[in-house]
C-alpha cells in the first residue's frame, strides 16, 4: 500500500510538469482556443496529440498536420493560427528552383509556402476570434494545402525552365548556408558560429549567411524573421511582419559570406533553452532559414 501511494504521488508530481511544458507562454484565451480545436479534431475522427511545443499534431489522409496557435499576440483577440504540413526537398530540383516555385504557390488564397534549410512547409494562416472561425473552414484549408502540395512539382518544373531569367523577377541572390553565433553588443563572438550555444551566456544571436549571387553587384534589403519556438519576436522598431532588416551588398559573382546583425540583449542569459529559427525574406521569397537550439 505504501509503495502504491508513493507511486501515485510521484505520478501526480509529474503531471503538472508536463502540463506546464505544454502551456508555458500561452494566454488563457489561447489555451481555450487550442482546447476547443483539439476536441473538434478528435470529434471528427482524427487522433490529435500535443507535441513538445504545445502544438496540435494529427494525421489526415496519411499525412501529419500541425496546428499552431501563436503565443506572440498580447491582446486576447484576434489570435493567429497556422495549419501546415512539412516536406523534404525533392532531390530532382535545386534550391533555386524550390525558392522560385514558392512565388506561384503563394498565390493560393490562404496558403503560404516557407522554405527551411532542409525542408519546406505548406500552410494556411489566419486570424481567428473563436474556434468556429477555424473549424468552419478546416476541411477547406486542409484541401487547399493538399492541392498546393500536388502542384508543387509542377511549379518546380516551371521554375527550372525559368531559372535562366531569374533576375527578371527581382531575385538577386539565394542563401546556401546559415550559421549562428552568440555575440555581445560590440559584435564580439562569445560562442562561435556553428558551436553549441549555452543559455546562460546568450546575448545577441547572430546569423552568418553564405549567398550565391544571381545578378550583378548591388545592395539589397533583406528582411529577417526571428522565432523562439513558433513565436515571432518583434520590437518597437520592427518592420511589420518581421523582426528586423539588414542590407546585403553583392560584390562579384562568386559565393560570399556575410555576417548580419544579431537579435537579443546586452544582458547575458537573455535567451532560455529551446528551439529558435531565423528566416530570411526578399520580397515574397523566403530564400533561406536556420533552425537551431539554445542549450
Amino acid at each position: 500500500m505504501k509503495r502504491f501511494f508513493a507511486l501515485l504521488v510521484f505520478m501526480l508530481m509529474l503531471l503538472p510538469v508536463a502540463s506546464l511544458a505544454q502551456e508555458a507562454g500561452f494566454t488563457s484565451e489561447q489555451l481555450a482556443l487550442r482546447s476547443e480545436i483539439f476536441n473538434f479534431i478528435r470529434q471528427e475522427g482524427f487522433v490529435p496529440e500535443l507535441d513538445s511545443d504545445g502544438d496540435i499534431k494529427f494525421k489526415s489522409e496519411g499525412f501529419t498536420h500541425y496546428i499552431v496557435i501563436s503565443k506572440s499576440d498580447s491582446s486576447p483577440k484576434p489570435m493567429y493560427l497556422t495549419m501546415y504540413r512539412s516536406f523534404n526537398y525533392p532531390e530532382s530540383y535545386s534550391q533555386q528552383c524550390v525558392v522560385l516555385a514558392t512565388r506561384n504557390l503563394n498565390l493560393y488564397k490562404g496558403i503560404k509556402v516557407v522554405c527551411f534549410e532542409d525542408s519546406f512547409r505548406i500552410g494556411a494562416e489566419m486570424f481567428v476570434r473563436d474556434a468556429e472561425s477555424f473549424t468552419s473552414v478546416f476541411y477547406r484549408l486542409r484541401d487547399l494545402i493538399g492541392h498546393a502540395t500536388e502542384d508543387f512539382l509542377d511549379e518546380c518544373k516551371a521554375a527550372s525552365k525559368e531559372y535562366g531569367s531569374t533576375a527578371d523577377i527581382g531575385l538577386p541572390f539565394i542563401i546556401t548556408n546559415v550559421e549562428v553565433a552568440n555575440c555581445d553588443e560590440n559584435n564580439n563572438v562569445i560562442q562561435d558560429f556553428g558551436s553549441t550555444i549555452w543559455d546562460f551566456k546568450t546575448m545577441y544571436l547572430t546569423p552568418r549567411i553564405t549567398i550565391k549571387p544571381l545578378e550583378g553587384n548591388g545592395t539589397h534589403k533583406l528582411y529577417i524573421k526571428f522565432y523562439k519556438g513558433n513565436e515571432l519576436r518583434t520590437g518597437s522598431s520592427s518592420p511589420e511582419g518581421y523582426s528586423y532588416s539588414s542590407e546585403v551588398t553583392i560584390s562579384g559573382t562568386g559565393e560570399q559570406v556575410i555576417t548580419l546583425s544579431g537579435w537579443g540583449s546586452s544582458t547575458a542569459g537573455h535567451w532560455p533553452m529551446g528551439k529558435y529559427r531565423f528566416e530570411f525574406w526578399y520580397g515574397d521569397y523566403c530564400i533561406g532559414s536556420k533552425t537551431f537550439n539554445v542549450n
